[in-house]
């Protein structure tokens, strides 16, 4: 077992799961899913419209950077996203290294009527159930992490239940196993989650790779911090943008999401 940030988070996160199946035990789960509201279309959102996609990433902390903003509120960032443009909302759930916890789907999703992605460390049947169960429209599956049974059998049951998979990749390898799994909405992660460092030569490795199936909508993330590379990689081919830190560490996210999107920022008198 090789000794990276990745590896304990997975490990952490299987532990922590014994509890919470206890807690709230699958049977529970499903019946819960029987009252959610319908699933939210992602593809319609990342691939309607001429004007750029973001997916607007909701996260508290993280095991690289440590907090990122004061005064966190979820509710309220939400709302800033939804108001100003994103197409999507990325929310982390996941306690130990993020400072999260799923009930933030439940407290977003009254306040933004696009998808919510569930961003999690998801490596078990459960997770995918809770995920729906919580209000979730679709779940992150980090194809570095996983093999491709499981990889495959997740993104399965996820479409079973109307819930499709963003299904992360970071090099080649990845892409086979999403391709293998038949992902069709495919995320390329320039940032190294076994160390933190980001490179955005990932992506323009990765997005001409991705392009050779045709019909998938691919999410560039990590790394982008301005509406230069959103146009740079738009232009070769990529759908939509996940961005987490470049937000969440602004001083005014309403005018950062404008910039990112192309909007002009509007003039404060």
């Amino acid at each position: 077992m090789s000794n990276n940030i990745l590896d304990k988070i997975f490990a952490d996160k299987q532990k922590e799961l014994a509890g919470t199946k206890c807690n709230l035990p699958l049977p529970e789960l499903k019946t819960r899913i029987g009252d959610q509201a319908p699933v939210r279309d992602v593809f319609q959102a990342l691939n309607v419209g001429k004007n750029s996609k973001i997916i607007a990433e909701i996260k508290r902390r993280t095991p690289f950077k440590g907090e990122l903003r004061e005064n966190f509120n979820a509710a309220e960032i939400a709302g800033d996203y939804a108001r100003n443009g994103a197409a999507t909302l990325s929310i982390l759930t996941e306690s130990n290294y993020f400072g999260s916890h799923i009930g933030i789907l439940e407290e977003v999703r009254p306040i933004a009527p696009i998808p919510l992605l569930r961003k999690d460390f998801i490596c078990d049947e459960y997770q995918v159930y809770e995920s729906r169960a919580h209000g979730a429209d679709l779940f992150l599956l980090i194809a570095t992490w996983l093999d491709q049974n499981q990889l495959t059998d997740l993104l399965s049951l996820g479409k079973e239940l109307g819930l499709p998979a963003l299904v992360e990749t970071h090099n080649e390898y990845d892409m086979e196993k999403a391709f293998e799994a038949k992902a069709s909405l495919i995320g390329i992660n320039n940032r190294d989650l076994t160390n933190g460092k980001t490179d955005l030569n990932i992506a323009r490795r990765l997005i001409p790779m991705a392009l050779q199936e045709p019909g998938n909508t691919l999410v560039c993330e990590s790394g982008i911090s301005g509406r230069k590379e959103i146009e740079e990689f738009e232009e070769i081919g990529a759908h939509a943008f996940l961005i987490g830190e470049s937000l969440m560490t602004s001083k005014d996210i309403p005018e950062k999401l404008k910039e990112l999107l192309g909007n002009e920022p509007t003039n404060k008198s």
